[in-house]
């Protein structure tokens, strides 16, 4: 609770502190389908939904190219089934801070492209006896996307976004495993205040 107290300080402080001509800031907040792998014989996964909420900042850096950045608190949650386990839900949470180049082909449209350094904020998983270990404290997954606004104040933002390595070790008492490879499709509602 501490840390998305912080979070959500430091995103105030953040929209508050760009409140000058030619920076576009806004608050984004939407879901996303997010799918892995896990390692072992006979293991499967399900994708799940999550959740993904904070600001966005785009600053102008010459003619249609912005660099696109902000914090998102984002939910990458992996169900996780194999013969010898109960069926796991296994909840990764991360602060991503997005490092985009935002490229506008009109007043109120883009695409971008780029990475999230994202810094975890805390994992379990659900079932008795469960625990996930050996976390990946900072990932950069690749994002990709488009955003545009259908007023002046109010727009969408859909995205893409993997990274192909392993995230976090699964242990219960009877098996072992690693989860990793994730990727996910998402798309959040903007509101933006300038």
């Amino acid at each position: 609770m501490k840390r998305l107290a912080l979070f959500l300080g430091s995103l105030i402080f953040l929209v508050s502190s760009f409140v000058y001509a030619g920076v576009d800031y806004g608050l984004e907040l939407g879901v996303r389908q997010q799918s892995g792998s896990a390692t072992g014989f006979l293991t499967s996964t399900n994708s799940q939904t999550a959740f993904q909420f904070g600001g966005i900042v785009q600053f102008p850096i010459g003619g249609p190219v912005n660099l696109r950045t902000g914090m998102l608190y984002t939910q990458r949650p992996l169900q996780v089934s194999n013969p010898n386990m109960p069926t796991t839900k296994v909840s990764l949470n991360y602060l991503d801070l997005p490092i985009d180049f935002m490229f506008n082909f009109a007043e109120y449209a883009g695409f971008f492209v780029g990475a999230n350094l994202a810094l975890n904020l805390d994992h379990s998983c659900d079932s008795a006896g469960c625990s996930v270990t050996n976390v990946s404290s900072t990932i950069l997954p690749f994002t990709f996307g488009a955003s545009f606004k259908f007023a002046p104040q109010v727009g969408m933002t859909i995205y893409y976004d993997s990274y192909y390595n392993t995230m976090a070790n699964l242990s219960t008492p009877s098996y072992n495993l690693s989860v990793g490879n994730y990727q996910a499709v998402g798309i959040n509602f903007l509101f933006s205040f300038n």
